[in-house]
């Protein structure tokens, strides 16, 4: 009889959580991003910053989509993304493949939404008209623990650069909003169709017709880890009561 009062008891607060962590907040798991061609190297300054060529610092995001954690919410925008330079650590040519290093300090992204769009249910919730100046949806800092990050060529002198690292969520709609959460995450970066060809080293401005950056939770979402407490404690009541 304990066992079973005791069972009963946890299942209904089970009920209480679980149900209070997925009324709530939607918790992002996954951000893609298409983004509009641009330079992603300024040979110049030695830096990997992303630059359109009329030398602007914003960048267009052409799609964007905001995964929800759980499925069944999903989000479409448009936008800009801002990224602060990541200084050329080490750069080299080896092995028919061209590959640098960036250090991490103080490099910051930045993604505001000009739109937002709800895909269940078509609201939509930010446009040029009630947001003129769009929403920040999240500012991030990099925080690799190695503090150098890598971005190299796939193949051997293909013209398609790839690299990931990893990011501290410091403010935003995302961090701080009422709608959706986002945790720190891994950054994929993905620079495919890049000019010039037959790229061999980082020696010039470098230029991806086709790049797109892929945001990925690194944390199980506050939902899941709640369900993960409850089904401890309600193991925990069941051999407390046995």
């Amino acid at each position: 009889m304990k066992c079973k009062k005791a069972v009963q008891k946890t299942w209904i607060i089970l009920f209480i959580f679980s149900s209070a962590a997925f009324a709530g907040l939607k918790y992002v798991d996954v951000v893609d991003l298409d983004l509009g061609g641009c330079y992603f190297f300024d040979n110049a300054a030695q830096q990997f910053r992303l630059f359109t060529a009329a030398g602007g610092s914003e960048v267009t995001i052409d799609i964007g989509s905001l995964h929800i954690a759980g499925g069944g919410w999903d989000y479409s925008f448009t936008g800009k993304i801002i990224v602060t330079p990541s200084d050329l650590y080490y750069k080299n040519s080896s092995g028919q493949r061209a590959h640098a290093f960036f250090t991490n300090s103080d490099a910051t992204l930045t993604i505001v939404a000009s739109t937002l769009t709800d895909k269940q249910t078509a609201e939509e919730i930010v446009n040029p008209t009630t947001n003129p100046e769009g929403v920040v949806l999240l500012t991030a800092v990099m925080n690799d623990e190695e503090g150098v990050w890598l971005v190299s060529e796939t193949g051997d002198y293909d013209n398609h650069f790839y690299g990931y690292t990893h990011y501290a969520i410091t403010g935003g709609e995302l961090k701080d909003g009422s709608l959706l959460r986002m945790l720190d995450f891994r950054a994929v970066w993905d620079f495919d169709a890049c000019l010039p060809t037959n790229i061999s080293r980082f020696d010039q401005d470098l230029y991806s017709g086709m790049p797109s950056l892929e945001l990925i939770a690194e944390i199980p979402e506050p939902a899941t880890m709640l369900m993960l407490g409850l089904s401890s404690m309600l193991v925990f009541a069941m051999r407390k009561a046995a």
